[in-house]
């Protein structure tokens, strides 16, 4: 496709994208006294206030909405490199931006949304930028294409479906929380969600640089070596999700301590951290069943899979949630994660890839047994360095993770040889 088509097709998604930003930021406005009022558990906040801090949110969801595109645009360029640096800027100024103005400035939940709007903008306009950069429209006045649009769209109506599903899927514990708690318990609760949401960002570089890759890999019919290339992603994925998880897992408490210095919020957030660090590393260890199915360009999988999870999670996390509460929540994350992990692989690769499955399945166990073996390894050095102070607690917690870490990467046997070689190859 030529450059003018390339920038006539971002346009044309542009305008489809319009009334959908529009509409979303509109419903959440009309929405925000109800959800203020009669939704959140708020006591300590005016229903006035709640309700402009929401409207300021539905602003910022329909401005990543189209950050979203651009973002998508600049991947399909392959511009991984100058993406992930973007990605982590924009990350750190939202959040440890949003940290320090409230630590430093000013605790005003206004002043606060009112930031994140302002970096959701500056999001929104740096990808725009970048974009048009590099796929410029003929004419600003160049609207909708039709011919080009067309043939996209039963490819691109099954990812928006799925990703709508997707949204239910993993926010569903967080909206029917935001009911339950005490605004002061879903700050924790929030906590905890960040820490699980980091960890399934932590493949988002990899995977913009694979997804690319893969489908090249398929267009060219090298079916084998795009197989290869994905249980090589799987395979460094895991060595990294599993271990950190496991940890986060095993010392939760400590790890919110270290990191607020608040015993009250690291024992309320300890037994519910757990669960979802671990099923947040199973859940983007999953991810790559999709990564699969896009290259070979099979989605019909992938959707009936997320008409099933939702019809399945929505109601058990309910359930859980109605009768334990915020562990309840937890746990159901964690088996709901864990059910469909056994699962969903194995029906996957009988469908696209048949006798990718044994060396896949090979790869999850070594790396979960070597992942628990790093623990018991690992616990001795936790204890001895950890003490009552927050930077011991940080470096214990950094000495545990990197034993854990060390044992999985070195229990490959490649790696090992190479690990080997190195350090038996005498001195010149």
């Amino acid at each position: 496709m030529s450059e003018k088509s390339l920038g006539r097709l971002l346009r044309s998604f542009e305008l489809i994208f319009l009334p959908i930003t529009m509409l979303c930021g509109l419903l959440v406005h009309v929405a925000s006294p109800w959800i203020a009022a009669q939704w959140l558990n708020a006591n300590t906040l005016q229903p006035d206030t709640l309700a402009h801090c929401i409207t300021l949110m539905g602003i910022v969801i329909a401005l990543r909405l189209y950050s979203t595109l651009y973002k998508s645009a600049i991947q399909g360029l392959e511009q991984h490199a100058w993406l992930n640096a973007a990605n982590v800027s924009i990350a750190t100024l939202r959040y440890f931006g949003g940290l320090l103005l409230v630590s430093q400035f000013s605790r005003d939940p206004q002043d606060f949304f009112v930031f994140q709007l302002v970096v959701g903008l500056l999001e929104a306009l740096l990808f725009a930028s970048k974009a048009r950069s590099q796929m410029p429209a003929p004419h600003w006045l160049t609207g909708l294409d039709w011919q080009l649009v067309k043939p996209l769209l039963p490819f691109a109506a099954s990812l928006s479906l799925s990703a709508v599903l997707w949204i239910v899927l993993t926010q569903v514990d967080k909206v029917l929380l935001s009911n339950l708690l005490p605004l002061d318990q879903y700050g924790y609760f929030s906590l905890v969600a960040l820490i699980a949401t980091g960890i399934v960002m932590l493949s988002n570089p990899l995977v913009q640089t694979l997804l690319p890759r893969l489908t090249v890999l398929m267009a060219e019919g090298r079916r084998d070596d795009m197989h290869t290339l994905f249980l090589a992603a799987n395979r460094l994925a895991c060595t990294f999700l599993f271990p950190l998880a496991a940890v986060i897992a095993l010392y939760a408490e400590p790890l919110i301590i270290a990191w607020t210095g608040d015993d009250a919020a690291a024992r309320w957030s300890g037994p519910v951290l757990g669960w979802y660090a671990l099923g947040s590393a199973i859940m983007a260890a999953s991810a790559f069943q999709f990564y699969l199915q896009y290259a070979h360009g099979r989605m019909y999988l992938h959707l009936w899979y997320s008409l099933i999870s939702t019809l399945i999670s929505v109601p058990v996390m309910f359930v859980a949630i109605h009768y334990q509460g915020v562990y309840g929540a937890a746990l159901a994350w964690f088996f709901l994660r864990a059910t469909s992990f056994a699962i969903w692989p194995v029906i996957v690769h009988r469908h696209l890839a048949p006798g990718l499955h044994r060396q896949w399945l090979s790869d999850i166990l070594r790396i979960s047994a070597m992942t628990a073996a790093g623990l018991a390894i690992s616990a001795p050095v936790f204890h001895l360095i950890a003490d009552e102070s927050r930077g011991s607690l940080l470096l214990a917690l950094a000495a545990s993770g990197l034993v854990t870490l060390a044992l999985v990467a070195a229990s490959h046997g490649p790696l090992a040889s190479k690990i080997y070689v190195l350090f038996s190859k005498p001195s010149t």
